[in-house]
């Protein structure tokens, strides 16, 4: 009896839309589970580093002789790295594959994260700020093409959600190591810390040896025999638990799509602007808000240091329910309609932080702003890469938090204009507002891609008229 798959399904193993769908239609099963532990291990670095510096940023200025504005510098030098990172990075994974750029930025962040432990002036801590910055922001887009590439997309959604827990592990744990390390560490603690995400550098040929090249990249660069080998094996895998469904096969041309081609579609680019205001007002306002809140804990409600950052960690290990909501919701609503819903409940806490003294409402309404927020930023990961064609993949999505990056950058400049001149009122209710006005944009005019094949939605795109 003829076991091989085609005999199951009947698809020929030779196009791109056939080797995508036999990927879509796999369950679950351990390479996935090992591929997300990999990626979540790397996210995490990635997130530790960027972590780092905020929680000891006062150590960084005491112990190094920078200056308040060359600190302020540094701390912006990290955001326009990440916009390079976001740009070039995203073009190099549409070139040279999505392992390949994950390996490399995974490198390139960890030599970042080393430089800046041995930096001992103001210009070497600006270009190590750059080069961590490109690292991570590469890495951070080459992985969730991957994620969206290469996962089935029923549960691509909820991968996602288990990736951001790097986040939920990450946050207490950089809190716990500069609350109880750096303050009698010594003048040099700052630096071990710093050393410590060099380890980034052991993660990177787990990235190259335990990862495929995507699928769906080697099929968008006509490398479609490779592609077919790994859906070949993963197959062969699955058939071992019994037979597999039909695939459903999109077939989109066999034309390579060009940027031209991509780019030169009204749709496809009235998309991309789509998400792109809706990744800005969510990261203007998250940066508003999230920054700008120990200084508001002890400005403007007149807490003491100890006492606020007790606050922010007791905000952290609250925020560890974050992925196991979005494991739940994830997958059962679509992309667009979430993102719009957990907004606006966003705004709710954000708008109490701005207006309450009270000591418990205060806890509580941090606590549920950082767990709603977080839901928001989980569901952009997911759907940004999937509105953007393969060939295009890196390069779109690379543009679109580009332009959230931005938010991040002016949320310094602008909070300290609306905290000076509206209070913490004004400060929070303009992040507020950037949260709901921006998603309900997206809500309006972003195309649905929750359990649907990636060729499907942006087909749709790119069947519009020019």
């Amino acid at each position: 009896m003829d076991r091989s798959p085609y005999a199951v399904t009947g698809v020929p193993p030779t196009t791109a839309a056939a080797v995508s769908a036999r990927l879509d239609r796999l369950p679950v099963m351990a390479p996935h589970i090992v591929w997300i532990s990999i990626l979540t291990v790397n996210l995490s670095f990635e997130y530790y580093d960027n972590a780092l510096f905020a929680y000891i940023l006062p150590a960084i200025m005491a112990n190094s002789g920078l200056s308040l504005d060359q600190t302020g510098m540094v701390s912006s030098a990290f955001f326009v790295g990440m916009i390079l990172g976001a740009l070039f990075g995203g073009r190099l994974s549409d070139r040279l594959g999505r392992r390949r750029v994950l390996t490399w930025a995974t490198v390139v962040y960890s030599l970042g994260a080393l430089l800046t432990s041995v930096s001992n002036d103001y210009d070497l801590m600006l270009v190590s700020r750059v080069i961590t910055g490109i690292g991570v922001q590469a890495a951070t887009s080459a992985l969730l093409a991957y994620i969206a590439e290469m996962f089935p997309s029923k549960s691509r959604g909820r991968f996602v959600s288990v990736v951001t827990g790097a986040f939920v592990i990450v946050a207490p744990l950089v809190g716990a190591l500069a609350f109880y390390l750096v303050p009698g560490g010594g003048p040099d603690m700052w630096r071990h810390l710093f050393a410590v995400g060099g380890a980034g550098l052991l993660v990177a040929p787990l990235c190259r040896l335990l990862l495929p090249e995507s699928v769906r990249w080697y099929a968008s660069r006509g490398q479609i025999d490779k592609g077919e080998e790994i859906v070949r094996g993963l197959e062969a895998r699955a058939l071992r638990r019994g037979p597999l469904p039909e695939p459903q096969l999109i077939e989109t041309g066999a034309r390579r799509l060009g940027l031209r081609d991509i780019f030169g579609n009204r749709r496809m680019l009235f998309t991309v602007l789509v998400l792109s205001a809706g990744y800005f007002g969510s990261t203007l306002g998250l940066y508003l808000y999230q920054n700008w809140s120990t200084y508001v804990l002890v400005d403007g409600l007149g807490y003491s240091e100890s006492t606020a950052y007790g606050i922010i960690m007791t905000w952290s290990i609250v925020y560890a329910v974050t992925p196991f909501l979005a494991l739940v919701l994830m997958d059962r609503i679509e992309r667009k309609t979430l993102v719009l819903s957990m907004s606006v409940i966003s705004a709710l806490p954000i708008l109490v932080l701005g207006l309450s003294a009270n000591s418990t409402v205060v806890l509580v309404a941090g606590g549920a702003a950082g767990i709603v927020t977080g839901i928001v930023l989980t569901v952009y990961y997911a759907y940004i890469p999937e509105t953007i064609p393969t060939e295009a993949r890196g390069l779109g999505s690379g543009i679109i938090i580009s332009i959230g990056r931005v938010g991040g950058a002016a949320s310094g400049v602008l909070g300290a204009a609306l905290y000076a001149g509206w209070g913490r009122a004004g400060l929070m209710a303009v992040a507020a507002a950037s949260y709901v006005v921006f998603s309900i944009v997206v809500l309006l005019f972003g195309p649905r891609t929750t359990n649907r094949p990636l060729e499907g939605v942006t087909a749709d795109d790119l069947s519009a008229a020019k």
